[in-house]
């Protein structure tokens, strides 16, 4: 088999099988409903059933089969509930062929009104949860020579902001995490990437701030045409780290 025809099938196996954190509202959500189409098995999680089973219902309506959507519950900060969601992705689908790590919390402040337990969170979340996820299907994704974990990032990972020392800190360490683990896994056919999105107007920001700023904001469907663009790209190609800002720059 030539190189060519291996890329070929490598290409085609990718986004057959999706599982994506986070997935009942804001980038998670527009994300589901931008990659469900007939070809693909989706696995959703988040901790919020009412709201993943509303997501699930939009993307069958894009999928061949009802059956092809799945709503699997995961709390990404608990192992326990990582260890669960993985072996039931297993008798679902038997593993997946991409990964998008895309759960996350944030609460700013300055660091002196930062709270531990707040902070705790954020690491838990934004850097131990992916790296969680990420540690479940990796080995099959070895085994198999090939796969995509996307982690949802932050601009806040590269640039200063005023208040985010406890965000900017988890996205920073999911970003080393991310550029390390590439280098492992390049061998393998295995594909890391991040996409760092500026300002979108998601629930993270206070509501007072999205009625201010909505209007310059990115929205949540730009993300996912955006990272939907990246898994079209032919397996030879290794886009590592996608930076998107609103047109107007930073807020």
């Amino acid at each position: 088999m030539t190189d060519q025809q291996t890329s070929r099938q490598t290409s085609q196996r990718v986004a057959q099988r999706i599982w994506i954190t986070g997935a009942s509202k804001g980038i998670g959500a527009a994300v589901a409903r931008r990659l469900a189409h007939p070809k693909t098995i989706m696995i959703l999680s988040a901790r919020n059933e009412d709201l993943l089973n509303e997501v699930a219902s939009d993307c069958m309506a894009s999928v061949s089969n009802a059956s092809m959507v799945h709503c699997v519950m995961c709390d990404v900060a608990q192992a326990a509930s990582v260890r669960s969601a993985w072996q039931t992705i297993e008798l679902l689908a038997g593993g997946v062929d991409v990964l998008v790590n895309n759960a996350g919390v944030g609460t700013f402040a300055p660091l002196t009104d930062l709270r531990v337990e707040e902070f705790d969170a954020m690491l838990d979340v934004n850097l131990r949860g992916a790296w969680m996820c990420i540690k479940a299907c990796l080995p099959q994704m070895i085994a198999q020579r090939s796969g995509t974990i996307v982690n949802i990032n932050s601009i806040a990972a590269t640039t200063t902001f005023t208040g985010a020392t406890g965000y900017a800190a988890s996205k920073a360490g999911l970003l080393a995490l991310s550029r390390s683990l590439r280098q492992e896994v390049r061998e393998f056919g295995v594909k890391v990437l991040d996409v760092l999105p500026g300002a979108t107007a998601t629930d993270i920001w206070h509501p007072d701030a999205l009625a201010e700023h909505r209007a310059r904001m990115m929205h949540p469907e730009d993300v996912a045409e955006a990272l939907a663009a990246l898994l079209a790209l032919d397996a030879r190609v290794m886009p590592e780290e996608l930076v998107l800002r609103p047109q107007r720059g930073d807020l």
